[in-house]
């Protein structure tokens, strides 16, 4: 008897572990201020209650071979200085779609000075762009999510993602570097020569 009542508690433990693990519902809800905005929300309605961005990142998240991008996803980066924790809300074909908690925020105009040094792994594109500025040439390149096998589902390009590379000056005695980026993080810098 004792045993079937221990069956039925890791069922129990199981269902509530699922639970817990589900991804947030759409009526999940973000806290900006003092106003609440939902998943799923307009980026106006959302503009509305944070306020202006600090920073916005676009860039193409799903293409459909011959006819191109069909899918674009927006970073939206809110500094709120460095008692704050900033905040990166990702909007996806105009909805609200999660929200990530990134680093302590900065005063100012910079958290710092633009040298390779200062761009590790892990660093936002928001504060690459806030210390570097506007890289002298970028470009998306796709690469893939998963193993072969991923790729097509009804004709848009699965298991593939943007990734970023932004070309860097950083000194007439010094390499060019592209920083990669993936999901709006530095993944790596590269050294890039100079043209002769």
């Amino acid at each position: 008897m004792t045993g079937d009542y221990g069956c039925m508690d890791n069922w129990l433990w199981a269902g509530m572990l699922m639970v817990i693990a589900l991804p947030l519902s759409a009526n999940a809800s973000v806290r900006c201020g003092a106003s609440l905005v939902d998943i799923g929300d307009w980026p106006v309605e959302v503009e509305e209650s944070c306020g202006e961005p600090d920073y916005i990142a676009t860039y193409p998240s799903a293409t459909i071979p011959g006819v191109g991008v069909v899918e674009e996803v927006e970073h939206w980066y809110y500094n709120r200085g460095p008692r704050h924790f900033m905040r990166r809300l990702e909007f996806r074909n105009g909805k609200l779609q999660r929200e990530d908690t990134l680093g302590y925020g900065f005063s100012g105009d910079s958290p710092g000075p633009c040298a390779p040094s200062a761009i590790g792994e892990g660093t936002s594109e928001f504060e690459v762009y806030v210390r570097c500025g506007e890289p002298l040439s970028s470009r998306v390149e796709w690469s893939s999510l998963a193993g072969p096998g991923s790729y097509h589902r009804a004709g848009v390009v699965q298991g593939l993602v943007p990734v970023q590379e932004w070309l860097y000056e950083f000194g007439r005695n010094q390499f060019r570097r592209v920083v990669v980026l993936k999901n709006g993080r530095v993944v790596r810098l590269e050294r890039e020569d100079k043209p002769r």
